[in-house]
């Protein structure tokens, strides 16, 4: 079977996982299985780094540093393809149809607190939210206080029930106050967007364009061995792993979201996970020489990045021109106490290309030169 095809059957099956946790060592050692039969390499893929001190510590304190979309080098990265003025036009005319507005706050408020409380239904919730007296905004605090004891809802979970209660009032129930709702929807989405945390690989390590892009030609490169990872906890965390696509990205409707969260069924589920995964995977054309495999961990209100503890580094290559310098041997060091190849890359004048070759080579090379000398 080709290798597109069988990616693209191990991609299907990442859509069937409605949730992560849920899943049992046995599935997922089942997909890393898989995933390491799509993966190039053997189960290795790389990446670029600067030599500073910063990817000196992720070596040694054994991690993998996830960084926010935020701080990805191209601003388009992960970015929803929507024009936010006609969305926000949009969803007006959606919400004003059908009660449309309170069906998704009844929604989004129901995947909110069933997350921790498997007992809660979508009918409970309408059922606390029709506490709101139809003409005003006030509520029976005694079911409300009721509602929360029952399903054991924390303080942060209360203020979401008030906030969402709020909104569900008659009042509430008109164009002025829904746009005032969805007003805000870019600084949301940007939200969404900036809690991705993303491990950006690629499928070699002698790209010239790489090396000279992130390292400035003085930098190192690093080999991640998927072969190494054992537990099931960090096996679920890199069974997300998927290829970048290049080329245009589709226009993105949030009313579609919508309407097939709604829907509330497995295949509409993951019809809007296809959806949105299209928007953080795609990149422009450009961009493709660089071959990207991408990690991707959502992380709410993260807008850093995040350390996944991973000793998984195979080989390290250092570019000769760095070679002699602190942070190199220092690396070096690390490299021998954790059984870890090291690999030179340097420029042929002979050949007039960039070759690689083991440290032992390159050592043996420099003391014959200096012999010679």
């Amino acid at each position: 079977m080709a290798v597109d095809k069988k990616y693209k059957e191990y991609e299907e099956k990442l859509y069937y996982i409605t949730d992560r946790s849920l899943l049992t060592a046995e599935k997922v050692n089942e997909l890393f299985d898989e995933l390491l039969t799509v993966l190039p390499n053997n189960g290795k893929l790389y990446k670029y780094k600067a030599l500073d001190m910063f990817h000196i510590d992720e070596l040694e304190d054994g991690y993998i540093w996830f960084s926010s979309a935020k701080k990805l080098n191209d601003n388009k990265d992960c970015a929803f393809n929507a024009n936010y003025l006609q969305q926000i036009e949009e969803m007006v005319k959606f919400f004003l149809t059908d009660g449309n507005y309170r069906k998704t706050l009844v929604k989004g408020l129901y995947m909110e607190l069933a997350a921790k409380n498997k007992n809660i239904t979508p009918q409970i919730i309408e059922d606390c939210l029709s506490c709101v007296p139809r003409s005003r905004t006030k509520f029976s605090q005694l079911k409300f206080d009721k509602f929360c004891r029952d399903y054991h809802l924390t303080k942060e979970q209360r203020q979401k029930l008030i906030n969402t209660i709020a909104l569900y009032s008659d009042e509430r129930q008109n164009e002025e106050s829904i746009r005032k709702s969805v007003s805000n929807l870019c600084e949301q989405m940007e939200k969404i967007r900036n809690g991705n945390q993303i491990c950006s690989l690629t499928s070699s390590y002698d790209k010239d364009s790489m090396w000279a892009y992130y390292c400035n030609n003085r930098g190192i490169c690093i080999e991640y061995d998927f072969t190494k990872i054992i537990s099931v906890e960090l096996k679920n965390v890199f069974i997300n792993t998927q290829k970048v696509r290049y080329g245009r990205k589709k226009k993105f409707s949030y009313v579609d979201i919508i309407k097939l969260t709604l829907q509330d069924t497995l295949e509409s589920k993951i019809e809007a996970d296809k959806l949105i995964f299209n928007q953080l995977l795609t990149k422009d054309k450009s961009w493709s020489t660089e071959e990207e495999w991408r990690v991707l961990i959502h992380s709410r209100d993260n807008e850093v990045g995040i350390k996944v503890p991973a000793k998984i580094v195979g080989a390290i290559y250092i570019d000769y021109s760095v070679l002699q310098e602190d942070k190199s041997k220092r690396i070096i060091e690390w490299a021998n106490q954790n059984e870890c190849k090291i690999f030179v890359r340097y420029f042929s004048r002979i050949e007039a290309e960039y070759c690689y070759d083991t440290i032992e080579n390159i050592n043996k090379y420099t003391e014959k030169v200096k012999q010679l000398l």
